[in-house]
């Protein structure tokens, strides 16, 4: 019985090429996944002619564009890819427009509150000095109340 062959080294890259080309590109046969992750036995026989395409010293471009030109552009996913980055940048800017108008809306009252106690008068100025008075007292037994924590 005979030991199998070592691999040498061109064979080596060229399955590392064919491996990473088979995990990054998008299956024809099996939408949203790769052609690695792909379960059908199409897929594995693309990864051996991938293999078969690396081992006859192609480089990656030559390769996909090898799988461009047999499946076409659409399957092969460079389009969908421009599509699903649009869609993401599209639906980063709306949740940022929502999340500033939450937010400005959420501020909002708080600004009114405070519009409204100035042009109350001086009686609901008076009570707003009171109750700021009322927090720097909070805000020191807070503090001084850390501090012994930080003593232990």
């Amino acid at each position: 019985m005979s030991s199998p062959a070592q691999p040498t080294p061109a064979d080596l890259q060229a399955e590392g090429l064919a491996r990473d080309i088979a995990a990054e590109m998008p299956s024809p046969y099996c939408p949203g996944r790769s052609i690695a992750s792909c379960p059908s036995q199409a897929a594995r026989e693309l990864e051996d002619d991938i293999l078969g395409l690396a081992k006859q010293g192609k480089d990656r471009e030559e390769i996909e564009g090898v799988l461009v030109d047999r499946f076409g552009e659409e399957s092969m996913g460079k389009a969908h890819q421009t599509e699903i980055l649009v869609a993401i940048l599209l639906g980063a800017v709306l949740a940022l427009a929502f999340i500033v108008h939450a937010a400005r809306k959420w501020l909002r009252p708080a600004a009114e509150v405070t519009g409204a106690a100035g042009a109350a008068g001086a009686k609901t100025a008076t009570a707003t000095d009171a109750l700021s008075e009322i927090d720097a007292n909070e805000l020191d037994r807070l503090e001084d109340e850390l501090d012994e924590i930080d003593g232990i």
